[in-house]
């Protein structure tokens, strides 16, 4: 396929450049600005959430995770250019397939079946980290899509939502609307997740505008939404309306749409209940986990003063700051290690000795990776080293099973003793 070697190429690239997703190279841009419609406070709507169990009736004492079996990878696509992103939605029992070139496809469980269901690839522009880079169904509207990419022509990250029946293969390719636009300074850094919260709104993750070392100045501007995560009401408003308990919902102190900041590249992030896990790709020596406790809308995670929890760009006075979230892992670049790739929590019922366990990996070195954390610390950890080249995401299906998408093929994630 024409478009599966252009992947191969930017995939060689991205190799070629090392930590990008975190790299400190950058290329001109237009300056950040932020477009669209003034969002319109109002109540949070209410919304139940659909998809992978996230709680749990009561369990016995987990068994130490090096005695939980080797893991094993099931290929089960392999058709599918720069897979980037796995989902589901209500409804159906499809995976739904983001892939970087700018196409989504839905396919069964096992890889069969495969069906294009929106091709948006003269809209999206596709090289290095830019490209199509999330996607999010409506919890309670599953016939709502949401999508994340970089626009052809000015390379700025889209957010926009489009329709896609219940009855249907394909979704309709004009879009509903667009939700949000924001102007990137650079290349790199584009973040790239979109997410539904426990609490029916969306949450999106941008980076802080790319460079290195916080080129621009975002990291601890609460002001801009580069180098936060955001969160909207996109049932409400127009094109959305800020939730009431927005830190910065008054627009005062900080840009009403943002949640948390001081992030520099959040590639992905998860919820499991009420709590966010947020893996923040590093710059040159140290990725980190972050556990987002519930009620903790407004906190700093540090960057660029702190990478992972050492001082990168401050006074010690600064660094020792305790209103940082601390992360709750962290991993030094070593071992052929550059980018963290953060995962899921695992809810699912094949692999009980893993239930509460979340699993991460690194793009470079290729390692799956889990840890268990108790009262805000790990307290169990274990490294999986299967060969994966480019490992870009994960993904949950209806069960809560584990997927990973790397090069160009997707895998479910099995364990056997």
């Amino acid at each position: 396929m024409e478009h599966a070697a252009r992947a191969l190429v930017v995939l060689l690239a991205l190799v070629a450049c090392g930590d990008d997703r975190g790299s400190s190279t950058s290329e001109p841009g237009p300056a950040t600005t932020t477009t669209g419609a003034a969002p319109v406070t109002n109540t949070p709507a209410v919304t139940t959430t659909t998809g992978p169990p996230t709680t749990t009736t009561t369990q016995p004492e987990p068994i130490p995770l090096d005695e939980v079996g080797e893991l094993t990878l099931e290929p089960v696509g392999d058709r599918l250019p720069t897979p980037i992103f796995l989902t589901v939605r209500a409804g159906d029992q499809r995976l739904y397939v983001a892939s970087q070139n700018g196409v989504i496809d839905s396919m069964t469980d096992t890889g069969e079946d495969l069906q294009v269901v929106l091709d948006l690839r003269d809209k999206v522009w596709f090289a290095g980290e830019r490209g199509l880079l999330g996607l999010a169904f409506h919890p309670s509207h599953p016939e709502r899509m949401f999508v994340h990419y970089s626009r052809s022509g000015d390379y700025a990250t889209t957010i926009q939502e489009y329709h896609l029946p219940a009855d249907a293969v394909a979704a309709d390719p004009d879009p509903v609307r667009t939700i949000l636009t924001q102007r990137q300074p650079a290349a790199n850094h584009n973040g790239g997740m979109l997410a539904f919260g426990p609490d029916g709104y969306l949450y999106i993750a941008l980076g802080d505008g790319g460079g290195g070392g916080d080129t621009y100045g975002n990291g601890q501007d609460p002001s801009t939404i580069l180098g936060a995560i955001l969160r909207i009401d996109v049932d409400r408003g127009d094109p959305y309306a800020i939730p009431d308990d927005n830190p910065f919902a008054d627009g005062e102190d900080g840009a009403p749409e943002v949640w948390l900041w001081g992030l520099r590249n959040p590639w992905r992030f998860s919820f499991d209940g009420d709590a966010m896990w947020i893996a923040d790709v590093g710059q040159g020596a140290w990725e980190e986990v972050d556990l987002v406790p519930p009620g903790r809308g407004g906190a700093n995670l540090g960057w660029p003063i702190l990478e992972a929890s050492r001082c990168f760009d401050g006074p010690q006075s600064l660094c020792g700051d305790n209103d940082f979230i601390a992360p709750v892992h962290e991993y030094a670049h070593d071992a052929g290690r550059c980018s963290v790739t953060g995962g899921f929590v695992y809810r699912g019922s094949d692999h009980p000795d893993l239930v509460g366990a979340y699993f991460f990996g690194d793009y470079c070195s290729g390692e799956i990776m889990t840890i268990r954390v108790a009262d805000g610390e790990v307290v169990d950890s274990r490294e999986f080293h299967p060969g994966l080249s480019n490992l870009a995401s994960f993904g949950l299906d209806h069960d809560g099973e584990l997927y990973v998408m790397a090069g160009n093929q997707v895998y479910r994630v099995g364990f056997e003793a």
